[in-house]
This record gives structure tokens, sequence and C-alpha cells, in this order.
């Protein structure tokens, strides 16, 4: 059965995000922000005079984050010859860049929550499909490239953030909320754009803010080294593939894998990558 909203026309979808867009940057919609632990990380790590003892108080405020990074500093993925069990020596074993970004992006999921039903809904499988593309890139990054996991992994947890200005923005409108079809037409043709925005506001480098848009850019050059897109699109392959995805890109295709020189019924098969990625998924989503 149609409604008027799904009649809505491209060129009206198009106004919608543009209003959005435009509400962002005169700062007259109130777009998520930051938790302040994610504000006081992104401080601490563009400090010069920053300590492990430093960091590690700011961290310990967050129980259970201390316990996840406890948890993947001794995982397979960072293991060293003894087991550790305070922050500080956490952060010694990792470094102070590293910790940082994982959580910084670990912070977000705090703003993922709504009052809406539906729309609290959608933010839950948002962020629960950022974490898999997270726990996919840092495995990717580690094996097939330069890129560092923890930038592959902030990138992975961020990739989509544009969507939760959309969700805010109808989840006191009924009619939209309930018509499913046209508001993930509406998030997949322009959650790139504001994610952007967002993540401009948001005083991130361009390599994390301009990645949501650069991810529909599909690059031809077979010889180009793996960069950060070319890690977070593979990711997207691979969640694909494991239905751990929430915005399909029509674009992607396993293609991907030549900048990673790998092909992608092989990548992250051997038996070592396979306990990385187990590992991986365990810290980043959360599983026990």
């Amino acid at each position: 059965m149609s409604t008027l909203l799904t009649e809505i026309n491209q060129d009206q979808s198009q106004l919608f995000a543009e209003k959005l867009i435009n509400a962002i940057q005169e700062e007259k919609l109130k777009i998520p922000t930051q938790p302040e632990v994610a504000v006081r990380l992104r401080e601490c790590a563009e400090d010069p005079n920053i300590t492990p003892a430093k960091l590690a108080h700011v961290i310990s405020h967050d129980p259970a984050m201390t316990a996840k990074f406890i948890q993947i500093a001794n995982s397979p993925l960072n293991r060293g010859s003894i087991a550790i069990d305070s922050l500080p020596n956490v952060i010694n074993r990792l470094g102070l860049k590293y910790v940082c970004n994982i959580a910084t992006g670990l912070a977000m999921e705090q703003i993922f929550q709504a009052t809406n039903e539906n729309i609290d809904k959608l933010m839950y499988d948002a962020w629960t499909s950022s974490t898999y593309v997270a726990a996919y890139a840092h495995v990717l990054a580690k094996n097939y490239s330069s890129v560092p996991c923890d930038v592959a992994s902030l990138a992975g947890l961020l990739h989509q953030i544009g969507v939760l200005p959309i969700l805010s923005y109808v989840q006191d409108s009924d009619e939209i909320s309930n018509d499913m079809p046209f508001l993930m037409s509406l998030i997949k043709d322009h959650h790139a754009k504001i994610g952007e925005a967002v993540l401009r506001s948001w005083q991130l480098p361009p390599e994390i803010y301009l990645l949501p848009q650069q991810l529909y850019i599909i690059s031809n050059n077979e010889n180009e080294n793996a960069n950060l897109t070319h890690i977070i699109q593979a990711a997207l392959v691979k969640t694909k593939d494991e239905n751990k995805h929430f915005i399909e890109i029509d674009t992607l295709s396993d293609n991907v894998f030549k900048h990673l020189n790998v092909d992608k019924e092989e990548a992250l098969k051997s038996d070592k990558q396979k306990s990385e990625l187990q590992d991986s998924v365990k810290f980043y989503c959360q599983l026990q």
C-alpha cells in the first residue's frame, strides 16, 4: 500500500537532506555531540605532554571501557610475554594514540539511543553493524596494509555516523518513523554527506571526516596501495557477506581486495587471521 511519503520523489528527498545539513551548519539542529570522555580523550591525544598515568585517569572513569582495554591488551592481537591488569601498563603496551583512538570510537555507543521504539531499534542496528565493520577493519588493516589498526577501527565505528541526525530529526514524526522503506532510502541516499558534516563539526582529521563519502568512490587503479578507504570498503564487503551490514553500498565489489593484494575468498582465512578476527569481534562487538 503506497503512502504519501513513499511517493516523495528524489528531488524532495534531496531537499530534505539539504535542509538537514544547513541546519547542522547553522547550528539550528542539535547534532550528536561527542560523549565527554571522547572529548577528553581527543584532548589527551593532542597533548604533547600526556603520560600513560594521565590517560589512564581519564579512562578509569568508565569501568566498562577499562575492562575492555585490559581484555584487548591481553588478547592474541596484542599479547606480550606476561599478562597485564592495570591501565597504565595497558597504555604502555598499546601506545597512547592507539588507546585514544579506540576509546574515542567505543565511547560513541552512548549516543546511539532514541526514545522512539522504531528509531531506537535502527540506531542499535546501525551501531552493531559499525562494530563489526570496526572489528574486520582492524584485522584487515593489520594483515594487508600499512594503515594503523586503531585508525581503521575508529573509521569503522564512525563511518555511518550520519545516520544519527537523520533518525533524530524524524523520531518525533510517526508517519516517517513508521515508513521503513522511505526512511531507509533517505538514510542510504544522504547519510554520507551528513556524516561528513558531523565529523567535521567534531574536528576529526580529514582521513576520518572525508571517509563516509569516499566509501562510494571506487578506485580503478588496481596498483594503488591499500589506504583507509580500501580497508573500510573491504570490511563492508566482508560484513555484508556475514549479513552484519546496515547500509548497502551498491557500488562496492570484490575488486576492492585487489588493493589489499589478496583474493576476497582468501582474505582472513589462515588460522592466525581467524583467531585475530575472533578476538577482534569479541572486543568490538562485546561478545562473551
